[in-house]
């Protein structure tokens, strides 16, 4: 008789376009699997951990977009996070990296909204019961998307005025994170985004970014 695999601690990866892996300032090309930050991470981890990366370009936290969601593909990520969070139990940890979508112009938000967003998202991961064994909620680790550029070309008219909104993520996710316990990492302290588009992270960004990710969880975890 085989031996059963060696259980492995589940991590989710869920975000946007800057998971999904959004080469900046090309038409819709995507960074290979381990240029992408979770595969940078998964490289990074040991045999002990999987890495699900769960990208969506244009997903917003709590946001209904009729523009982004031709063709039946559902961008609000409060309306699928327990969807995503059951087809994938059990999670050890949920990475949330998110915000970015709703500095859109058109949704006219607030970074204190933005945050409020993420914290909705996280809450509704930590009270699921999709964690270790089916009978407590996975860890949360929430990550605070760095600021963007304004760019006349590419996603440019469509941020508009989102560059000053973005400048307050540290300060109002920091506050939600101690309101609601949520950990956070803050990007803007290792990567910026790239002014080729102003909003996507370059592959030297998606490596950094893996490396701290790599750095808190094994910190958290420990190797296995």
């Amino acid at each position: 008789m085989e031996a059963m695999e060696t259980e492995k601690r589940t991590i989710l990866c869920y975000g946007d376009s800057n998971t999904w892996g959004y080469v900046p300032g090309a038409e819709k090309r995507r960074f290979p699997q381990y240029v992408r930050w979770p595969g940078v991470l998964f490289k990074l981890l040991r045999t002990g951990f999987r890495v699900l990366e769960e990208g969506l370009c244009a997903r917003t936290t709590v946001l209904d977009d009729p523009i982004e969601s031709a063709f039946g593909v559902e961008r609000n990520g409060a309306k699928l996070i327990g969807s995503v969070l059951a087809s994938q139990a059990p999670i050890d940890l949920v990475i949330i990296m998110l915000g970015t979508n709703d500095l859109k112009r058109r949704f006219s938000m607030t970074a204190a909204d933005i945050a409020a967003g993420v914290g909705f998202l996280a809450q509704r991961a930590r009270s699921s019961e999709f964690g270790p064994g089916f009978i407590a909620p996975p860890e949360v680790l929430v990550v605070c998307p760095p600021a963007i550029w304004e760019v006349e070309a590419n996603f440019g008219p469509a941020f508009k005025g989102g560059r000053e909104k973005s400048l307050e993520f540290s300060t109002v996710f920091n506050r939600m994170g101690k309101e609601l316990g949520f950990p956070i990492l803050f990007a803007e302290d290792f990567v910026h985004s790239d002014p080729a588009d102003g909003i996507h992270l370059s592959a030297e960004s998606h490596e950094a970014l893996g490396q701290e990710l790599a750095r808190w969880v094994l910190d958290r975890y420990g190797a296995s």
